[in-house]
């Protein structure tokens, strides 16, 4: 390849923790650590020339602004269509990143406060106040010494008993003697096992209805809530496959900030970039689901039949098996 490149050469790189960052004055991560190998053993000469977005680094590249491109860089049907990439150097992919949920007693507690839980009281109690005018309507003549009395003791005599009825207590103290009486006893008790039921249930959902509408567990959930990709990348290209309106975020860091604040809900992008974030900032509100959308294979960007992919691709094959590699990937992304 001697004379094929002019030397310096040009190489693209980004922001995007772990795989490309600056530190100091200096470029750092797994991409950069890996490129610097491999141009060592290649004997290349380079200079890095930072871009804002990927696809600018990939814009770049094919037009011959500059001569490879590194960092977090999925490779991809369109961009294969359009480049060439090295070997791949991480096997990663797609992910979700999102709230983690509270649990324990006091965010149970907190739900009992709220106000589905309140009606739902409410609504019962309306429905036994209806059913004890009822009832003394039907008995105060007929049984004064269960139902009789002042209006409010006769009223709230007969909410006694239809709230005893209703939860099948039956304490035996009050009982109706007129037909009217016993007729509306009869519906009542029948009425008293939808009811009980009813109010079970709507108490099960003022309990759990803020994880329900909050909580996703995977991709079927995203078209229910307000997700977040970075704009013009693999994430967004596949939002857009699905049908999945999303908003555009400029950076990954913005669309976790996002998530964090609550404005979205998840952010979809690279799954190795999102878990370096949270364990870098140590949020323990945030968290990416375990299972990725879509695998993907991250590597170097090259211009079509460039002549560096081949010496690129045989420095990374001899460099990616040994065990200083597999020291660097565990220093970025402790693995084991």
């Amino acid at each position: 390849m001697s004379g094929a490149i002019a030397a310096p050469m040009t190489v693209a790189v980004k922001a995007s923790p772990p795989f490309s960052f600056q530190s100091g004055d200096r470029w750092d991560g797994i991409s950069v650590e890996l490129w610097e190998t491999v141009a060592d053993q290649a004997g290349l000469e380079y200079r890095y020339r930072p871009y804002r977005t990927v696809s600018e680094m990939l814009e770049a590249v094919e037009h011959g602004q500059a001569d490879v491109a590194i960092g977090a860089i999925s490779v991809t049907a369109d961009r294969e269509r359009r480049l060439d990439f090295s070997q791949p150097m991480y096997r990663g992919g797609l992910g979700i990143a999102t709230r983690s949920e509270p649990s324990g007693w006091l965010v149970t507690l907190q739900s009992l406060f709220s106000w589905k839980f309140f009606s739902a009281v409410l609504a019962l109690g309306l429905v036994l106040l209806i059913v004890g005018v009822l009832i003394w309507l039907f008995e105060r003549r007929r049984n004064p010494e269960q139902f009789g009395g002042s209006v409010s003791e006769g009223i709230g005599n007969g909410f006694w008993w239809s709230a005893v009825t209703m939860t099948t207590v039956g304490y035996g103290d009050k009982a109706p003697v007129s037909p009217a009486g016993r007729a509306l006893g009869l519906v009542w008790m029948f009425v008293s096992i939808i009811t009980i039921s009813g109010f079970t249930a709507a108490i099960a959902s003022s309990v759990t209805v803020n994880k329900l509408q909050t909580r996703i567990n995977g991709v079927a959930d995203l078209p229910r809530v307000k997700v977040g990709s970075v704009a013009n990348t693999s994430g967004a290209q596949w939002l857009a496959a699905q049908g999945i309106v999303y908003k555009p975020y400029d950076n990954i860091k913005q669309g976790m900030r996002a998530v964090a604040l609550g404005e979205i809900d998840a952010m979809v992008s690279d799954a190795p970039v999102m878990r370096y974030m949270i364990r870098d900032r140590a949020d323990k509100n945030l968290l990416v689901l375990p299972n990725l959308i879509r695998e993907e294979s991250y590597a170097f960007a090259v211009a079509n039949e460039s002549p560096l992919q081949e010496p690129i691709n045989l420095a990374m094959l001899n460099f990616t098996p040994t065990e200083e590699w597999r020291m660097i990937l565990n220093r970025y992304l402790g693995l084991h």
